[in-house]
């Protein structure tokens, strides 16, 4: 059974945590999109697993671990991890709110 999970439409490994790869109106229903996985390994100190998800365009799929874990002014611990790729199924684009997709990633055990 494919499941979906919730990606944000900003934030790429190549452009960092705020980036948006997207024109007006992308990614939509149908289109593959490169799947990343953005994690937080520790918080001052402690170890967590916090992880979100990134969708850019199918182009900049990548696999494995992008670059090495690194910390943060914050006090955190970060590493984006490449995560192959999905098909959106479908955009929220809510007023005054951020934008989300929900896709089905290709293959699931890479998340």
């Amino acid at each position: 059974m494919n499941e979906t999970i919730t990606a944000k439409t900003i934030g790429t490994p190549q452009g960092g945590l705020f980036d948006n790869p997207w024109p007006p109106g992308f990614p939509a229903a149908g289109q593959r999109v490169a799947l990343f996985a953005y994690e937080v390994t520790t918080v001052d100190g402690t170890a967590e697993d916090i992880r979100t998800y990134h969708v850019g365009p199918a182009e900049t799929e990548a696999r494995g671990p992008i670059g090495t874990p690194h910390d943060e002014p914050q006090g955190i611990t970060v590493a984006w991890r490449g995560c192959g790729t999905a098909s959106v199924v479908r955009v929220e684009a809510p007023p005054g709110a951020e934008r989300t997709c929900d896709v089905t990633p290709d293959d699931r055990d890479l998340l």
